[in-house]
């Protein structure tokens, strides 16, 4: 299968979900025999389309807030579409049906941020969320949607949803993460291409559980991606804890053949470096009357990197300013090609954006590190280690983690 790219996102954070992709997403899933299927935030219905040539037998309910995709009523008595809010705590009445009775359901739902509403704090409560995380913290269209999913699923019953890139990876998400693989059954995650999205980068991926823990729940998580011919990759496998970490196939197929190839000279960075992050933003960082750097000063690899300020920044409130020196290696933590920016200061002091880490070691190592994460390898790996919807970023955490074999 040739996967072609979706259309462009919409005012309401929906990407349309072009056939190739909803026939995909229908082919990984499990369920032999489906009574009723679920479509929520249908759009243009392509995934209801593919799932009712699937399974032709089962009556297809979909929901979405505009009127105009309310394009299968014409279609036979099959066909049940509700014009209608899906975040609503009341979603199981505005379809007609009641909770928890839904055999198999799809979903490619918007990605944006919603205006807070208390029903949410009542749909986490609903399946069980907020014993891992608090729904204010994760609160996002597709955390809930997700969630309402769940609650019209019977105990068994099957999802295939697609989701950003957030999710699986984000460490703001790992609790999240956390709920999904202790209460439900993960199967599958299929990691697709950056660019199958027209006109942006976003990152997605297709996500196959079934609702409830199961049997196979300690078994492993098979992980694939589309490779550049348009076909599925074979099949790698991690475990639930791994998963709780990261989910996404590109991280743990790189850990895996890492892993194969490590020495015992093999370190993690936050072994052998101190790791710092800026304190103030870009606008901040503006506004200041001072030294400072920030992503955009720097573009590709610097070895000899000069800053303008001089030593007296280093009498700055050290809990309200990051100050770099002479020896630190700056890198960018955010934004496309992002691992590209890399600076070894050799002179000077600046007050560092947000947008940037420092790390900081002694000589036997600083050389060490700035020759690895300049290096094509050490470029692929932080390349990897990136995640997000659009603008690709990198928390402290993973680089921290970061091992390198240093020579």
């Amino acid at each position: 299968m040739n996967i072609v790219p979706f259309t462009s996102r919409d005012s309401l954070g929906r990407y349309y979900t072009e056939n190739d992709i909803s026939s995909l997403l229908v082919s990984l899933m499990d369920t032999a025999k489906a009574t009723n299927i679920l479509d929520l935030g249908c759009g243009l219905g392509s995934l209801s389309f593919a799932a009712s040539q699937r399974w032709n037998d089962a009556k297809i309910f979909s929901l979405d807030i505009e009127s105009r995709h309310q394009i299968f009523n014409s279609e036979g008595q099959n066909r049940h579409h509700v014009v209608g809010d899906a975040l609503l705590f009341n979603l199981p009445s505005t379809l007609g049906m009641k909770e928890g009775s839904i055999d198999l359901a799809v979903c490619n739902p918007p990605y944006i941020k919603p205006d807070w509403r208390d029903e949410f704090q009542q749909v986490s409560e609903q399946i069980g969320i907020c014993k891992y995380s608090s729904i204010t913290k994760i609160c996002s269209s597709e955390v809930l949607f997700l969630a309402q999913m769940i609650r019209m699923l019977k105990n068994g019953g099957e999802a295939g949803v697609i989701l950003p890139d957030g999710i699986f990876t984000a460490e703001k998400f790992s609790t999240f993460r956390e709920f999904l693989l202790k209460e439900h059954c993960v199967k599958k995650i299929i990691q697709l291409p950056r660019k199958i999205f027209k006109r942006t980068e976003a990152q997605t991926h297709i996500l196959i559980f079934n609702k409830t823990s199961c049997e196979r729940q300690s078994e492993e998580i098979e992980l694939r991606t589309i490779l550049e011919t348009g076909k599925l990759s074979p099949a790698i496998s991690i475990s639930s804890d791994d998963g709780v970490h990261r989910l996404d196939y590109s991280y743990h197929s790189r850990m895996q053949r890492h892993k194969a190839n490590s020495s015992s000279r093999s370190f993690e960075l936050q072994a052998i470096a101190e790791i710092k992050r800026g304190k103030h933003s870009s606008v901040q960082v503006r506004d200041l009357e001072c030294a400072t750097v920030h992503t955009t000063d720097l573009s590709g690899v610097h070895s000899k990197y000069e800053l303008l300020g001089g030593v007296e920044l280093l009498s700055l409130d050290p809990t309200k300013f990051l100050v770099a020196r002479p020896g630190d290696i700056l890198i960018a933590r955010v934004g496309r090609n992002f691992f590209q920016k890399i600076a070894k200061v050799v002179s000077g002091y600046a007050v560092v954006s947000d947008c940037l880490f420092i790390l900081r070691s002694d000589e036997k190592y600083s050389k060490k590190i700035f020759n690895y994460i300049s290096s094509k390898g050490g470029q692929l790996r932080l390349s990897e280690l990136s995640y997000g919807v659009a603008a690709a970023q990198m928390s402290m955490k993973q680089l921290a983690h970061l091992k390198m074999d240093l020579k």
